[in-house]
């Protein structure tokens, strides 16, 4: 906007007379002003602030909206094409969109500015919009173009997760779902961000035919969408890693672990055995893994497959050399013999869910030894036979008992991750030798390390089999033996047979006894 010399001048005598040394702002003034008569934001009303906020948004859309049509009428007369224009001109926009609602500084400082420009003209000042915005014009850009009140979840690094639920917004605070306040407006504006995320995602789409969808935000959070016909709400949900570069230390400070248990967890991770990290959800299965991740050899070259961008190796550990591969659902298990044929000493499959199980079993079978991935569950006793049906389900006409053989003599141990049901604390609750039996054509687990929340106690076994140590050894002779030295000191002081004990000792403590008497 071009002023003139007498508009100039005016502008000039009002900073002068307000006192005002940097750019004057109306919103900035308006709320001073309220503050020194020690009026309540809600009760001044002018022009603008009769206006709903709503309003003001509506007002700002349309004027911004005519932009690209305005930029090709002044330029039409230089260019040919007019539509070729217009469509470079809508993608600039919608590009510049794009890096706003991502975070991109640049980008939001320029719809800050066309914004500001808009309220200016129409003498548009008002406090009355949500406190997690920094400006109204910000507001304004979130609820026409951004995510509109899911910026509330965006202000906040350290909540593990939000909820959209038809109009609604929870958001996890200190491990509990609360609902917030603020509701969107419509489904409609529930829609817009949907799409948002949705078209920025290659062949992501979600229907009534394709009622589900699972993609990854430019921030490395998972998005989760379930609609109608599939649900009875549309649901979205956000899921953020909130600890970052974690190390066993932190971890035993955060009592994820024993402080005593440190030497042992990393000896576990540097003898390379085949690991998944299982849990129920919000468990920190991922968090976990990438911390043992942390205590291998950082020479060495690992090679990540994931469905969805999510564990960010290459980020958190700038020192190595990982290469990360992304495989579709129907693409998985053929993506794994390409990875085979790359560079690697260790192969990170980012979770096992239906196809990813193939997967980890030929990384497992024809790649380098230490294999890691996660793995939903609640009972470890299960694991060999649950995955095996994972994979009957995509393979139906392989056979069920060779396929656990399959299972249960490539994954070498099991470590299983529990929390509170706050969500506050994460802890290890069990360290497992999964076991094929060759003679008896079967498996079993052995428990080397179990946590029991009635004593809140760990107790140890170091009944590691001989299969499993003479590989360990093969990899370092060292580890293995700080391994297994940990596990025989430990099973003197707690031992896995007093783990055994615990539910008789459940019933004495029903009926009176003291549970460690």
């Amino acid at each position: 906007m071009v002023m003139t010399k007498s508009e100039e001048v005016e502008k000039i005598n009002l900073e002068l007379e307000l006192g005002l040394e940097n750019e004057f702002s109306s919103s900035e003034w308006l709320a001073k002003t309220v503050q020194e008569r020690g009026l309540k934001n809600d009760s001044v009303t002018t022009y603008a602030r009769k206006k709903s906020f709503s309003n003001i948004c509506t007002t700002v859309r349309e004027e911004l909206s005519i932009i690209v049509v305005d930029g090709v009428v002044d330029q039409k007369k230089e260019h040919k094409d007019l539509d070729e224009l217009k469509a470079s001109r809508e993608s600039d926009w919608l590009e510049k969109q794009h890096r706003a609602v991502i975070g991109d500084q640049q980008a939001m400082s320029y719809f800050v500015t066309k914004i500001t420009e808009v309220l200016t003209k129409h003498n548009i000042t008002t406090e009355e919009y949500p406190s997690f915005y920094d400006s109204l014009a910000e507001a304004v850009f979130h609820e026409v173009w951004g995510v509109s009140i899911l910026h509330k979840w965006d202000k906040m690094p350290n909540s593990e997760a939000a909820v959209i639920r038809g109009t609604e917004l929870w958001i996890d605070i200190n491990g509990e779902f609360k609902r917030q306040n603020e509701q969107f407006e419509s489904l409609e504006v529930v829609e817009r961000v949907k799409r948002s995320f949705v078209n920025r995602t290659k062949d992501a789409i979600i229907n009534e035919q394709t009622p589900e969808l699972e993609i990854e935000r430019e921030d490395g959070s998972r998005i989760t969408m379930i609609q109608k016909p599939r649900s009875r709400d549309n649901y979205v949900m956000f899921r953020r890693f909130v600890v970052k570069n974690m190390s066993l230390e932190e971890q035993a400070q955060r009592g994820t672990i024993l402080e005593d248990d440190i030497p042992f967890f990393r000896s576990l991770s540097r003898v390379m055995a085949n690991t998944v990290f299982a849990g129920r959800v919000r468990s920190a299965k991922t968090t976990f893994m990438k911390t043992m991740l942390r205590e291998r050899d950082s020479n060495y070259v690992a090679a990540v497959m994931e469905k969805h961008f999510e564990l960010d190796l290459s980020k958190q550990f700038k020192d190595r050399l990982i290469f990360e591969v992304q495989a579709k659902e129907g693409d998985l298990h053929h993506a794994m013999p390409r990875l085979l044929r790359m560079e690697h000493d260790y192969i990170v499959v980012g979770e096992i869910r239906s196809l990813e199980t193939e997967g980890y079993l030929q990384a497992c079978e024809r790649g380098e030894r230490g294999a890691f991935s996660t793995y939903h569950l609640t009972n470890v006793n299960n694991v060999a036979s649950q995955i095996t049906r994972h994979i009957l389900d995509e393979f139906p006409n392989r056979n069920f008992e060779n396929e656990l053989e399959r299972v249960a003599s490539n994954i070498d141990i099991v470590v299983t991750m529990s929390a509170d049901r706050d969500r506050r604390r994460k802890r290890v609750i069990g360290v497992t030798e999964i076991i094929w039996d060759s003679d008896e054509r079967t498996h079993r687990t052995q428990d080397l390390v179990r946590y029991s929340p009635v004593t809140n106690r760990y107790y140890y076994s170091s009944n590691v089999t001989k299969g499993l140590l003479t590989l360990m050894a093969d990899e370092s002779i060292e580890d293995t033996k700080i391994l297994y030295s940990h596990l025989k000191k430990k099973e003197q002081e707690s031992p896995m047979s007093d783990y055994e004990k615990i539910k008789d000792k459940i019933i004495d403590t029903l009926l009176g006894d003291e549970l460690n008497g």
